[in-house]
């Protein structure tokens, strides 16, 4: 009995070192959990801090003054929009762009579009210190940078889904242009007035894309506050809608730039061969098919909401392509068969007026043009054509 007795106190004391020995393994446990997650942060924090140094170092560079404000990055959130804000600011995101390819290949062995959306801060702050270091190796490097910083002067860009303005830039200018008394998309085929109204906006849309002559021409040279670019551009790896005031200083350093550019006929036949701008014309074709009714219909429900849509203004823009393929009238009808011959044979500028209208439908403009085929379209959507006057035809 006595023997037995013992025999269970024994057990139980083994159970209770075992239940104590497990609590303290938990305790270990959970220790190292915080630990690491504290090591976490703090290599988070350390990134982020060395990525502001880094872009400060930058900043001094460029202007030879240090950075005033001091860059606060609270929640990741924050942290991610603020190291965003200072690579725009600091022109060194087509740098940090390749680097960051490199970089997330390297780790995940793969860099797709969707990965930039999913990027966290500490491997936004690890790029911008490797591009850092490759801008400031060498003179030749920060001399490009502040030739970009001259190129990218007076922008501002949005979203190309909802318009909303991206963090990047000063001005509004999409609100800068809306509130002025009159909007003209100016097409490549025309000249501006010899005097610009300082009330008056003109923007060169997408249908001068790459185009030489552009910025050769007298009244873009000298640059002027109320002549406005427009264009889909690429930025962080996503498509959104770039406005930028073709200022002096702009257009002295685009004209710097012009020998890179291709001709208009190289630039437009590479283009034209891409899937997106097949898909386009092939869209129109499948809109013809419709008929005129539908077409006008469309027109009319779509025309309201375009100010400001990007998105609604394509598809009210290429109804109109559609429509004009319908037209019959004797004025009207070279311009009709040169259209079709340009969808038949994919021609480079097959897209050229349908941009137009899409920009002005987008801005709320009206259109300067010689073409008739372009003026017609213009009116399908309740835009006025004008001439090299100004005046409405």
């Amino acid at each position: 009995m006595l023997i037995l007795d013992c025999a269970r106190r024994g057990d139980c004391a083994h159970r209770l070192v075992d239940h104590k020995v497990s609590i303290v393994k938990a305790k270990v446990k959970q220790f190292f959990r915080v630990l690491l997650a504290f090591l976490g942060i703090v290599k988070l924090h350390n990134a982020y801090d060395e990525a502001v140094k880094a872009l400060n170092q930058l900043y001094s560079s460029r202007t030879g003054k240090a950075f005033g404000v001091s860059s606060l990055g609270g929640s990741e959130e924050e942290r991610v929009t603020v190291l965003y804000q200072r690579i725009y600011e600091e022109k060194i995101w087509r740098w940090f762009i390749d680097v960051l390819r490199g970089q997330t290949v390297k780790k995940k062995g793969r860099c797709d579009p969707k990965d930039v959306c999913q990027l966290q801060s500490v491997d936004i702050a690890e790029a911008v210190v490797k591009t850092a270091e490759i801008c400031l190796s060498s003179p030749e490097g920060e001399v490009l940078r502040r030739g970009i910083w001259a190129l990218e002067d007076g922008s501002a860009y949005y979203d190309i889904n909802t318009n909303e303005k991206l963090p990047y830039g000063e001005e509004d200018l999409f609100q800068v242009i809306s509130r002025m008394d009159r909007r003209f998309v100016w097409d490549v085929n025309s000249s501006l007035p010899s005097e610009l109204d300082g009330k008056h906006a003109f923007i060169a849309g997408q249908t001068f894309d790459h185009e030489d002559s552009f910025w050769l021409r007298p009244e873009v040279k000298g640059g002027s506050e109320s002549i406005f670019g427009f264009e889909v551009s690429e930025l962080f790896g996503l498509r959104c809608l770039h406005i930028q005031r073709l200022r002096r200083n702009v257009v002295a350093a685009l004209y710097e730039r012009r020998k890179t550019i291709p001709d208009a006929i190289a630039h437009y036949s590479t283009e034209s061969r891409t899937e997106s701008r097949q898909k386009e014309v092939r869209v129109i074709i499948e809109s013809y098919c419709w008929g005129r009714d539908r077409l006008i219909k469309e027109i009319s429900d779509l025309q309201p909401y375009c100010p400001g849509s990007y998105l609604k203004s394509v598809q009210a823009a290429r109804c109109c392509a559609a429509l004009l393929l319908h037209e019959n009238s004797p004025k009207l009808k070279l311009k009709v068969c040169e259209e079709r011959k340009k969808f038949s044979e994919n021609h480079p500028n097959v897209l050229g007026d349908t941009q137009l209208i899409q920009n002005a439908l987008y801005l709320s403009a009206e259109v300067l043009t010689k073409d008739e085929g372009a003026k017609q379209m213009a009116r399908y959507c309740g835009l006025w054509p004008v001439n090299e006057l100004l005046v409405r035809v």
